[in-house]
């Protein structure tokens, strides 16, 4: 379908149309699709209606990862809305809706039409959109789509123990069930028996109800995130900083000299962040650090810039190897250091080791030391107006700490802080969960690993709250079965592999089906509004957390709706205490920032703004950057982790990667097929050599095997991965493919984050 939303024309551009042709971004809104229960384009005459003039319009933002960018919903009877007239072809625009961007649905008792597409006016993506975002309407609950087969849509319990089927029940009796078995638990064997598997991912009331209820009401410490462990996975930038992220806006993408990027593919998983730096910085170059020859490492190259192919586990090595070449040229920003570093004598110490030479490092790493020198020539031309952006890719590993902090280090040196164009941050995490954090109990100082905790028998009740702990678990072999062995609560939209080992299902509204609350790495905070009914008698999150809750005895969840619940994080937080529901409502889809102070807030952190608004130009103790933590960087080599468990039976590195489709696990929309048909199966990435090693051509059916266990994959097979490395596609939904069963379960010490990458063998299936 093409067509013209306003008579507002704009031309995308020839810069957009040349980045379409590079492969870099397949929106979904591009390709001509048929929606069931709408009829196809194809006929004349018979096309999707757009809104008409009185459609209801909602402000959201995207449901999926940290960059959030702002959508325009629509909603109107069917038969009421108007044809199309005239032709556009102005697809990421904003002003073009695709047949992807459309659903039939039923809402108050009526059957609708809901459009759900990218705002324009929006400062965060100027109407442009992601694959995932492109098919937002896709996932809305409707009887003329697949996802209604997927939803759950009634509490279900297993009354009469694990060997019994699932039954429906009412809300009351499911309530009562869960927690007359929390209580037995408890007084049984402690609160810490009771476990809680959580993503804050989930938006602020959610992560807020469950967190108070965990901490404050059960009394329990024993808790993870999925993808984490501890409450501090951006500790290597904290620590220096006194927060881990949020320091950068959208605009600088369009402002920096120079983008650094490590362990994060931004083109794939910040796609609208990307797309303003590659079509609108024209001059600006990147320089990325990544195990494979991705198509950001190609863009890289074409614009003279360098991709670094790493040998995983070794960013720490390359990025202190980089300070040193700084130091050497005398070329770090002395003002600012002066000013503002601690530690800088504990930096140098160790930079200037013989290990981090270029020629040294260039061993560890398998970077060839002029391209570390041509990469210094590129940060030092570009002082001062470099992101520094990291991610997963480093954090999952057991030098999640060492890696993150050489970077943030070497950006810091250069004062890259609180400048336009300039950052030294992680590139995302989860969209952001409380703002109010409830206390830990006690025990937290030695509870730290829940996976423990089921190994020794410890953890006798499992919640899994936005979390799809069957996919989202390291060593699945070993561990699932111990999940399925507890009293196993499952929250959740859809029906899952969990189901069959849950004893409770609780069916949770999603979004648009309540109103919520979240916030963008950028610290750009937004009202979700509620645009349609759950389906059956699906449920907020943070009502049935209150309700066991109340259940149980606990006092302090008598929330009357989600105001209610925001209220209570405000009045915790000084970062959103002045952020009324009112006011983020006429905020619309550009929301306020955080902090937000007498209707005010930085539109960057760590620079002359923030000190000029806040008193202060840093979240540490004395307003000062520390680099102190160098000192562990110096210590750690990087033979001592997984790379000892390189041997003659699992002679290869793997590591996971994540898809530009695929958000965690696909949990609400893998099987759309404006989605799914793009990457049908999961798949490894190998050198060529080490396949031909292996008599494994392209395509072909491999197993990738751990001394944890094993999964099948589909082989891709170049030169663009390092040699001895195999990557492998993270979280994938397909049963058997899931990289998580070669994963072991073993956590970076300090980060607390898991530990993706595992010496394997690679083997072709039969």
């Amino acid at each position: 379908m093409t067509d013209k939303m306003t008579m507002n024309k704009q031309d995308v551009g020839s810069g957009r149309r040349d980045f379409l042709r590079h492969g870099a971004l397949v929106g979904a809104a591009t390709g001509a699709l048929t929606v069931p229960g709408i009829a196809s384009a194809k006929t004349p005459g018979d096309c999707v209606e757009l809104p008409p003039e009185n459609a209801q319009t909602f402000n959201t933002s995207c449901q999926y990862c940290m960059v959030q960018c702002g959508y325009k919903v629509k909603v109107w009877e069917r038969g009421t809305g108007r044809k199309p007239t005239g032709a556009y072809t102005g697809a990421l625009s904003g002003e073009w809706l695709s047949p992807s961007m459309v659903a039939p649905a039923e809402t108050g008792g009526k059957k609708v039409f809901i459009a759900v597409y990218p705002d324009k006016d929006c400062v965060v993506n100027h109407g442009d959109h992601s694959v995932r975002g492109g098919t937002n309407a896709q996932t809305l609950f409707s009887k003329n789509l697949p996802s209604a087969k997927k939803r759950l849509t009634q509490p279900m319990i297993r009354k009469h123990g694990k060997s019994k089927p699932l039954v429906a029940v009412s809300w009351d009796e499911a309530i009562a069930f869960t927690a007359d078995h929390l209580n037995q638990i408890k007084e049984q064997h402690g609160p810490d028996a009771l476990g809680l598997v959580w993503g804050d991912w989930l938006w602020s009331m959610p992560t807020h109800a469950i967190l108070k209820f965990w901490f404050e009401g059960i009394g329990s410490s024993t808790h993870a995130g999925n993808g984490w462990f501890y409450d501090e996975e951006s500790s290597g930038v904290s620590h220096a900083l006194g927060s881990g992220t949020r320091s950068f806006t959208e605009e600088d993408f369009e402002e920096t000299g120079l983008l650094f990027t490590a362990g994060t593919n931004v083109e794939a998983n910040g796609t609208v962040w990307y797309n303003r730096f590659y079509m609108k910085n024209a001059g600006a170059k990147q320089i990325v650090v990544d195990p494979r020859r991705t198509v950001m490492a190609r863009h890289a190259e074409e614009r003279d810039g360098l991709h670094l192919m790493i040998r995983p586990g070794t960013d720490f090595v390359l990025g202190t190897a980089l300070i040193q070449e700084v130091l050497r040229r005398d070329a770090w920003d002395k003002p600012f250091v002066d000013k503002w570093v601690s530690g800088f004598d504990v930096l140098k110490k160790v930079a200037m080791e013989d290990r981090f030479s270029a020629e040294n490092a260039a061993k560890v790493t398998g970077v060839p030391a002029d391209k570390i020198r041509a990469a210094a020539d590129l940060m030092i031309a570009n002082r001062g107006k470099t992101m520094v952006l990291h991610e997963k890719g480093i954090q999952h590993q057991m030098a999640a700490f060492e890696n993150q902090h050489a970077y943030t280090c070497l950006g810091i040196i250069l004062g890259n802080l609180g400048k336009p164009g300039a950052c030294s941050s992680r590139a995302g995490g989860h969209p952001g969960g409380t703002w109010a954090w409830p206390k830990e109990p006690a025990s937290r100082e030695h509870n730290l690993d829940i996976l423990k905790g089921l190994r020794d028998g410890k953890v006798k009740a499992v919640w899994a709250f936005g979390s799809n702990v069957h996919k989202q678990l390291p060593d699945l072999n070993r561990h699932k079965s111990l999940v399925a062995s507890t009293f196993f609560v499952v929250q959740n939209r859809i029906i899952t592999e969990m189901n069959q080992d849950a004893d409770v299902i609780f069916p949770a509204a999603t979004w648009g089906e309540t109103d919520t609350i979240l916030s963008s790495v950028t610290r750009r905070v937004r009202l979700q509004q509620k645009f349609m009914d759950p389906p059956g008698q699906a449920r907020p999150d943070w009502w049935i957390v209150a309700q066991v809750a109340k259940k149980m005895g606990y006092p302090g969840f008598d929330w009357k709706d989600e105001v209610a619940v925001w209220d209570e994080i405000r009045a915790k937080s000084g970062d959103v205490k002045n952020m009324s529901w009112d006011k983020l409502k006429a905020a619309g889809t550009n929301g306020l920032r955080y902090p937000y102070v007498d209707g005010k807030s930085p539109q960057r952190l760590y620079g002359d703004e923030m000190e000029g608004m806040l008193g202060k130009r840093f979240f540490t103790k004395d307003n000062k950057v520390h680099v102190e933590e160098m000192a562990l960087v110096g210590k750690l080599d990087p033979m001592r982790y997984e790379w000892s468990g390189v041997n003659a039976e699992h002679p290869l590195m793997a590591f996971d990667f994540r898809l530009n489709e695929l958000w965690n696990t696909g949990y609400t929309y893998w099987d759309k097929p404006t989605v799914s048909s793009r990457t049908p199966d999961a798949y490894l990435e190998m050198n060529t050599a080490d396949a031909r090693a292996r008599g494994i051509g392209n395509g072909d059916w491999v197993m990738l095997e751990s001394k944890y266990g094993q999964c099948k994959a589909r082989a891709r097979v170049h030169d663009g991965v390092s040699l001895g490395s195999v990557g492998m596609t993270a979280l994938f939904p397909k049963a058997g493919q899931e990289f998580n069963y070669v994963c072991s379960p073993e956590v970076s010490p300090i980060n607390g984050n898991f530990d993706t990458m595992v010496a394997v063998e690679v083997r072709r299936a039969g």
